[in-house]
C-alpha cells in the first residue's frame, strides 16, 4: 500500500509541475477562447473539483496499470508514460472532435504532444516509486 501512496503523491506533484507551462501558454488561452466562442457551453475556467476528480482517477489508473505491467524504474516509467499520455489524450481529443466542432486537429495534436511530455514525467516517477517502495 505504501508504494501506491508514494507513487500517487509523486505522480500528482509531477503532473502538476509539468502542467504549469502548458497550462499558462496553451490551455488557459484556449479555454478562454473557447469560452468566448461557445458561451454557456465552455467554462471560462475549468471547474477545479471535476478536474481534480478526473486527474486523481487517471493517476490511479496509471499506477495500477504500471504495477500490473511491472514498470518499476525511472526509464521504463518515462517511456510507458509517453505512450500512455499520447494514446490516452489521442483518444480524448479525437473522440471530442468526433462529437463536437469545438477543437481543431492542431489543438488535438498539440494536446497529445503536451500530454506525452507530462506523461513522461508522471510515468517516470510512478515507475521509480513502484520500484523503490514495492
Amino acid at each position: 500500500m505504501k508504494k501506491y501512496f508514494i507513487a500517487f503523491i509523486s505522480a500528482f506533484v509531477a503532473a502538476a509541475v509539468a502542467s504549469i507551462l502548458p497550462g499558462i501558454l496553451f490551455y488557459g488561452p484556449k479555454q478562454a477562447e473557447f469560452s468566448k466562442l461557445f458561451p454557456g457551453v465552455v467554462n471560462e475556467t475549468p471547474d477545479p473539483i471535476f478536474m481534480m476528480i478526473s486527474g486523481v482517477s487517471l493517476i490511479i489508473l496509471w499506477i495500477i496499470s504500471f504495477d500490473k505491467m511491472r514498470v518499476n524504474d525511472f526509464k521504463n516509467g518515462a517511456i510507458t508514460g509517453i505512450w500512455f499520455g499520447a494514446l490516452t489524450f489521442a483518444f480524448f481529443g479525437f473522440q471530442f472532435m468526433g462529437i463536437t466542432n469545438i477543437v481543431s486537429v492542431q489543438f488535438v495534436l498539440t494536446d497529445i504532444f503536451f500530454s506525452s511530455i507530462v506523461g513522461a514525467l508522471q510515468g517516470a516517477v510512478i515507475g521509480w516509486s513502484l520500484g523503490k517502495f514495492g
